[in-house]
């Protein structure tokens, strides 16, 4: 669990000083030069208002919360909570203000369109509720799983 831990914060480190090297612009290259697709999808990757330290937040609370027992330690599901980071979405459309708005408000149960459902979402990620930074963090996190 530590080493696992180790590496998905190694693995943030190394997202946040890509992003802070593709912002620099240090190369040869001229100012007015387009930059190469890479370094354009990096720096368009995350929403406007979204950064790199809310993305790892996001990912601790993610795992060391309540959402993991539901969307699974891989965010990949479970039979109490859907697919996170395929992109199909089947409460709202995806976007960033979606997620924090499902996170904040959360799902009845019998509003889940996930077949087979169990439980609903609880608001603001259960008990304890999340703050509306902690909101932000995780739907932030969780944006990225399905915004490669």
């Amino acid at each position: 669990m530590a080493f696992r831990s180790a590496s998905r914060w190694s693995l943030v480190a190394f997202a946040i000083v890509s992003v802070a090297a593709c912002a620099g612009n240090s190369g040869s290259a001229p100012a007015s030069a387009p930059a190469p697709a890479a370094a354009a999808k990096a720096a368009n990757a995350l929403p406007d208002g979204v950064s790199p330290m809310m993305v790892a937040l996001g990912d601790s609370i993610f795992h060391n919360g309540s959402c993991k027992n539901c969307h699974g330690p891989d965010a990949k599901g479970s039979a109490k909570g859907p697919d996170l980071t395929d992109d199909k979405w089947a409460q709202i459309g995806g976007s960033y203000t979606e997620i924090v708005g499902i996170v904040t408000t959360g799902v009845p149960k019998d509003k889940i369109k996930m077949a087979g459902a169990q439980f609903g979402m609880n608001p603001r990620g259960g008990r304890p509720p999340l703050t509306d930074d902690q909101i932000k963090a995780v739907a932030a996190y969780v944006y990225t799983l399905s915004h490669h």
